[in-house]
């Protein structure tokens, strides 16, 4: 099936929780941008913008938000959340490493974990089991290294459109 992401830039919440700042009042820019993902008959990665593309099932998609403090004091305590768009899912593993850790929403933000669970009816009773990542709705960026003034820093992550 055949969907088009028009806006796609505008559908995905950059910052659920917003910036929080421990000690300054920083100005910090963020820019959204998503990427096809494919590759050439070699195998190398190419990247397409995907404003206005009918994407197709399966189709890869990475966003990439750039934090940028335009400010002149230091961004402290900055966490970047992401919203898995709708007709996608998560690509496990995906979200860049630039943080003390990359916690993981199955019902839109409201709680976090690095690893979310699910509750499962079995043959025994009740049992939690891991979600999996197609599960997940939102991605938050915890502990992320302080933005200099003047200085940016790049979040990513990908998603497989269903």
């Amino acid at each position: 099936m055949v969907r088009y992401f028009v806006g796609v830039l505008c559908a995905v919440l950059l910052l659920g929780g917003g910036l929080t700042s421990a000690l300054a009042k920083p100005t910090v820019a963020l820019h959204l941008q998503g990427a096809l993902v494919e590759h050439d008959a070699s195998g190398a990665e190419k990247l397409s913008p995907v404003d206005g593309v009918a994407l197709q099932p399966g189709d890869i998609v990475r966003y990439t938000i750039v934090a940028t403090n335009v400010g002149s004091d230091p961004a402290l305590g900055l966490r970047p959340t992401a919203r898995i768009p709708a007709g996608t899912a998560y690509a496990a593993g995906s979200a860049s490493k630039n943080a003390q850790r990359i916690e993981f929403s199955i019902d839109g933000g409201k709680t976090w974990s690095t690893s979310p669970v699910v509750r499962v009816q079995t043959a025994a009773g009740i049992v939690e089991k891991k979600a999996d990542p197609s599960m997940y709705t939102t991605l938050r960026w915890i502990g992320a290294n302080a933005i200099g003034p003047k200085g940016s820093q790049v979040y990513s992550y990908a998603v497989r459109v269903k």
